[in-house]
């Protein structure tokens, strides 16, 4: 007589899973990056046009293709403002390294300026928009906006102010300069928000296509219990997993 053990399984075993099962769990077959989700939403867009049977009660092939028309345009946009920030970002660290430059140059100028006496070029250097730090001494702030508001309102005049205001780095050079940050700092921050709103709306798009994938994958299980496979992949869930 065969053994037919009684014994139960051991506690957090995990149950076996079909292969059939596997092979359609939704997670595997949607991908999560952009650009392959953005495929294969258009991919299952074409295949839905040319089945006119297929319904879903809550997703009409065109909405779902006009999602996916959406999802892609949305990384496009995305993509393109992230890449036109970079050069400007980078220009503008340039722009801060050399105002720090200019910075070590010019606090030697005040000093000299206050006879070397050290109090005395503390006292004065707040009036040029340096303020304290907190490992010391004294700096532009970090922030680069309110870098911005102390050149154009306390650093200039000062400087335009003080007897070595024609030196190499007197008036001259903090003007050129701030012009310079000025434009690439409106336009960078133009930048940042066209890249958050691209996000935003990437983000808003990618839950619903990923809700509508799913409901084909199981929707197309359930009308083809025997050759689902084969329907997915005709209907663009190439891979198996992502």
């Amino acid at each position: 007589m065969a053994d037919h053990s009684t014994t139960p399984a051991s506690a957090g075993a995990s149950t076996p899973v079909p292969a059939a099962d596997a092979a359609v769990n939704p997670k595997l077959l949607i991908p999560k990056k952009d650009g392959p989700l953005a495929e294969v939403a258009r991919l299952v867009a074409e295949a839905w046009g040319k089945e006119t049977w297929f319904v879903l009660r809550w997703k009409t092939q065109a909405d779902f293709a006009q999602l996916a028309t959406d999802f892609g345009a949305a990384i496009a946009e995305k993509r393109g403002a992230a890449a036109a920030r970079t050069p400007q970002s980078q220009r503008l660290q340039e722009l801060d390294d050399q105002f720090d430059e200019g910075l070590r140059i010019l606090k030697k100028y005040i000093n000299e300026d206050s006879g070397y006496d050290k109090a005395r070029t503390d006292a004065r250097l707040p009036g040029f928009g340096l303020i304290t730090r907190k490992s010391g001494g004294f700096a532009l702030s970090a922030d680069r906006n309110e870098r911005l508001k102390a050149l154009r309102e306390l650093l200039f005049p000062a400087v335009a102010a003080a007897p070595f205001a024609k030196r190499d780095f007197g008036t001259s050079f903090w003007q050129t300069r701030f012009v310079e940050y000025q434009d690439l700092l409106s336009k960078t921050d133009g930048l940042a928000s066209k890249v958050s709103k691209s996000v935003s709306q990437k983000d808003t798009a990618k839950l619903e296509l990923r809700k509508v994938l799913q409901a084909v994958v199981y929707a197309l299980k359930a009308n083809y219990p025997d050759t689902f496979e084969a329907e997915l992949r005709a209907w663009g869930f190439r891979k198996e997993s992502y």
